[in-house]
Formats: C-alpha cells, sequence, structure tokens
C-alpha cells in the first residue's frame, strides 16, 4: 500500500491539533470545574479530599419538612 509523503502544511496540522490536546487534557486534569456536585442533587455539597472519595454533606434548609416528634 502507498502511503501519501505528508506536506508541511499537513504536519503543522498535525503538530497543532497535538498541542491543543494536550493543553486541553492539562486544563481538565489539573484544574477541573468547581461547581461538581458527583451526581447529586443541589441541596448537596460536595468537597474533594486530596486522596480517595470526596466526602458529601446534605444541605438542611428551613423550608424541608420537620419529622413528627409524637412518639412516646
Amino acid at each position: 500500500m502507498n502511503w501519501p509523503y505528508l506536506r508541511r502544511g499537513d504536519v503543522a496540522g498535525i503538530f497543532l491539533m497535538a498541542v491543543l490536546l494536550a493543553v486541553l487534557g492539562f486544563v481538565l486534569v489539573f484544574h477541573p470545574p468547581r461547581d461538581q456536585n458527583f451526581g447529586f442533587g443541589p441541596e448537596w455539597q460536595c468537597t474533594r479530599m486530596g486522596e480517595g472519595d470526596p466526602i458529601c454533606v446534605r444541605l438542611v434548609g428551613k423550608d424541608a419538612p420537620k419529622e413528627r416528634q409524637d412518639r412516646p
């Protein structure tokens, strides 16, 4: 099978795309979006830990229904 020779523009395009993908990968790995909730709803607040899983806490609102206290 005969492969066509790469021209200067082809090499420059390949190099440009490799640099753009490397920059995008670096940004996504080292600077993740801050509004991640890890699959929970908006009533949850999650904090990333250095190692391991994130710690998530459910926020308690003033308008949340209170539990019944009429048990003996």
